[in-house]
């Protein structure tokens, strides 16, 4: 397998559905499942008209704009500023007040070339090219008040996350082993050492009530085959000794890379090969399920290219033919298997307020149905999945209208209830967030 590979590679619905998912997630860490939760019900869209960037409350209002001549990816807001990068190849962070109308773009980190950067909690955290990990105040005017938490980062596997009290990350144990490391957020403490090998990125991370897991490539430096490779390891979520769950029967690199998380669950495309273009060709696979505990079962007689949890064991999935299903599951096994009345998609989301699973949405290549609890589908009238953002937080999607001027509309996840937000031209949403 080549370098860019080693990365998460899936057909390119399901990578956009996965940078979907990240859009408005304003933190850098995973969140526990907590049944008390409260759901955050108002947010935040960030939209961009006449390369102009604006703003306005996910339940409608006037409008504000934050920047004329807006360029700029990755955006997270921490309330009082809003973050991001002039491209995806920048390394220098910039930053922009939300609430001084006349308050100028500024760089952040001083001369520290940023390769990743997150918020969590009220914090910044950033990573430099030279494997230092920083935190500062997100909300906090000075910005040169920056703190190295952690070195020996790993930057050829950038990514991270913040869990509870720690942040997890990939390092070079010794300046050259990669391993996969956690700390004190704060820096304070000593390196705990989890296990050989890296997380490609934190789409392989997962969490629940009592613990964190992780699917770690245990030989990152085999860049040329596939291998059995992928083992999966948990702790408890506060900290503590890593567990290897299936250490004497690692997981093929193929099989795991195209798969996912869904609820506690790991799916797995047995059998995975790559196809005339390089990508992965769905067809020759099966689709398994992984439990926490490392065990296996079928879920589908195809490959399965994206799943989607739906809460009490259920789950919606798209096999290679673009088929969609739901299956239940009980024992360790499928007990249930309903094929909806849908054959071309590509992709599957679950949409979340707050801690609870709300609606189920499943994408085509012209269009986008909602998931009805009989199991019927409701066709998203101007949704499509190349024009719409959402947020974990706030159980709606937002699109870009093409049947009304290219406005700016928000629509409940019933697929019925659609409000207006804008009355002009939008160009994109770059940032859903409750802040």
């Amino acid at each position: 397998m080549e370098r860019s590979r080693l990365y998460l590679k899936r057909t390119f619905f399901a990578l956009l559905i996965i940078a979907l998912a990240m859009i408005g997630t304003t933190g850098g860490g995973l969140k526990p499942k907590v049944a008390s939760a409260a759901a955050s019900l108002e947010g935040y869209v960030y939209y961009v008209t006449d390369s102009d960037l604006y703003r306005v409350r996910t339940g409608g209002g006037a409008a504000q704009k934050i920047s004329e001549d807006f360029t700029g990816t990755g955006l997270e807001s921490s309330g009082n500023y809003l973050y991001f990068t002039y491209d995806e190849n920048s390394t220098d962070l910039q930053r922009l007040s939300l609430t001084d109308p006349e308050a100028l773009i500024t760089s952040v980190g001083g001369d520290n070339k940023i390769i990743n950067y997150k918020l969590d909690g009220g914090f910044l955290y950033f990573m430099d090219d030279q494997g230092g990990i920083y935190r500062s105040l997100a909300n906090v005017e000075n910005d040169d008040e920056a703190t190295l938490i952690a070195d020996s980062a790993n930057t050829e596997y950038p990514d991270f996350t913040i869990v509870g009290g720690r942040i997890y990350y990939n390092a070079l144990k010794e300046g050259s082993t990669s391993w996969v490391a956690s700390k004190a957020k704060d820096g304070s403490g000593v390196v705990q050492w989890i296990a050989k090998g890296v997380i490609p990125n934190t789409n392989y991370a997962h969490i629940n009530t009592t613990n964190l897991y992780l699917l770690v490539n245990t030989q990152p430096e085999e860049t040329q085959y596939s291998r059995n490779c992928m083992v999966l390891y948990t702790l408890p979520l506060n900290g503590g000794s890593p567990k290897a769950i299936n250490a004497k029967a690692p997981l093929d690199l193929n099989a795991a890379y195209s798969g996912m998380w869904a609820s506690d669950y790991y799916l797995i495309n047995k059998g995975m090969v790559l196809g005339a273009n390089d990508d992965y060709d769905y067809s020759k696979a099966k689709g398994f399920l992984m439990d926490k505990n490392g065990k296996t079962f079928q879920l589908s007689q195809t490959g399965v290219k994206d799943i989607a949890d739906l809460g009490g064991n259920k789950f919606a999935y798209v096999d290679s033919k673009n088929k969609t299903y739901v299956s239940t599951i009980a024992n360790g096994k499928v007990t249930t298997t309903k094929a909806l009345p849908l054959s071309n998609a590509n992709s599957v989301l679950t949409l979340k307020n707050g801690d609870k699973i709300g609606s189920t949405v499943f994408f085509t290549n012209t269009g986008a149905y909602v998931l009805n609890a009989n199991l019927t589908l409701t066709k998203m009238i101007g949704v499509t999945w190349d024009n719409v953002a959402f947020t974990d937080n706030i159980a709606s999607i937002y699109y870009i209208n093409a049947g009304d001027n290219e406005h700016l509309y928000r629509m409940n996840a019933d697929g019925k209830s659609t409000l207006k937000l804008s009355n002009v031209p939008t160009e994109s949403i770059p940032l859903v967030s409750s802040h």
